[in-house]
């Protein structure tokens, strides 16, 4: 199976859709964290259903920051998303175990998305009550309700004890302005009774396949092929960076008493750290900056 993002319309022009294959990068997100089977699942769920929906209302160089904020052991969840196909996320407490994502997650708090459109444009919050804690069922209900958009999202990964990812995928299916109510009855009903998404792409259907199993063979046109990716880790030198917009005083404390200084990323769990000597050359060039 090969990763690929894949956006169609309906033959019929009731319907827009985007489906994924994203077994390949949640492998790779998996190795990222060290998290419970449990904790890949739900960062898994995150990062799919913030990735359909970013690439269901923005364009361009367009992204979205996802917060998912329940009142279950899994704690905060937090993803980011570009409608380039790019994706990152965490998951606060990643080695939760519960009975299951909804109970990790919590059906009581709130899902906040925040669209950051152009440089001109103030970012915009919507925010929704979970629903269920499900992730992908919250996700829907925000297309509903903020974005005023009949759509589902439904995402799917088989995670092993070992917290291997064996495939994951899903897709969003909105419905088009002047979609008749027939055909959204009709949709729904399909959904309901399409085999799991797991199945059709551990039989090589694709993510187009995912769409044929609710609208039919031949009633699908895709329109583009992209492939899904992880966000490119943040360097060191853009650590150093963000360490000299740190307040001198802060910096002193990290050079006198911790002898240096240890960041680490939460996207990918890796460790960045800083010597002595480092940051006394960041600490130099920031009281040049200040001088100047």
């Amino acid at each position: 199976m090969v990763d690929s993002i894949v956006r169609a319309v309906t033959n019929d022009n009731n319907f827009r859709a985007i489906a994924l294959d994203a077994t390949e990068m949640m492998q790779t997100a998996a190795k990222f964290h060290a998290a419970s089977p449990l904790g890949v699942e739900i960062l898994g769920r995150t990062l799919m259903s913030a990735l359909l929906v970013s690439n269901a209302v923005l364009k361009g160089e367009e992204h979205l920051a996802v917060v998912i904020d329940g009142d279950g052991p899994a704690g905060k969840i937090v993803a980011e998303a570009s409608a380039n196909g790019l994706v990152r996320g965490y998951v606060t407490n990643a080695q939760v175990n519960a009975e299951d994502v909804a109970t990790a997650v919590g059906n009581q708090g709130f899902l906040r998305v925040t669209k950051e459109m152009d440089e001109n444009t103030e970012p915009f919050t919507g925010s929704v009550a979970l629903t269920n804690g499900n992730i992908d069922d919250d996700f829907t209900f925000y297309m509903l309700t903020s974005e005023q958009i009949p759509s589902v999202v439904m995402v799917d990964i088989a995670v092993d004890t070992k917290g291997q990812v064996q495939v994951a995928g899903g897709f969003i299916v909105s419905a088009l302005p002047d979609a008749k109510e027939s055909a959204l009855d009709q949709f729904y009903a399909a959904v309901e009774n399409m085999p799991k998404i797991r199945t059709t792409l551990l039989n090589h259907q694709g993510p187009l396949g995912l769409l044929t199993k609710i609208f039919g063979k031949d009633q699908v046109k895709a329109l583009s092929d992209e492939k899904p990716a992880l966000f490119p880790a943040i360097t060191k030198h853009e650590y150093a960076q963000l360490l000299g917009t740190i307040a001198m005083d802060q910096l002193l404390d990290m050079y006198t008493q911790d002898h240096g200084a240890e960041i680490v990323d939460r996207f990918t769990g890796e460790k960045i750290a800083f010597t002595a000597e480092e940051l006394q050359s960041i600490m130099t060039q920031k009281k040049q900056r200040e001088q100047a």
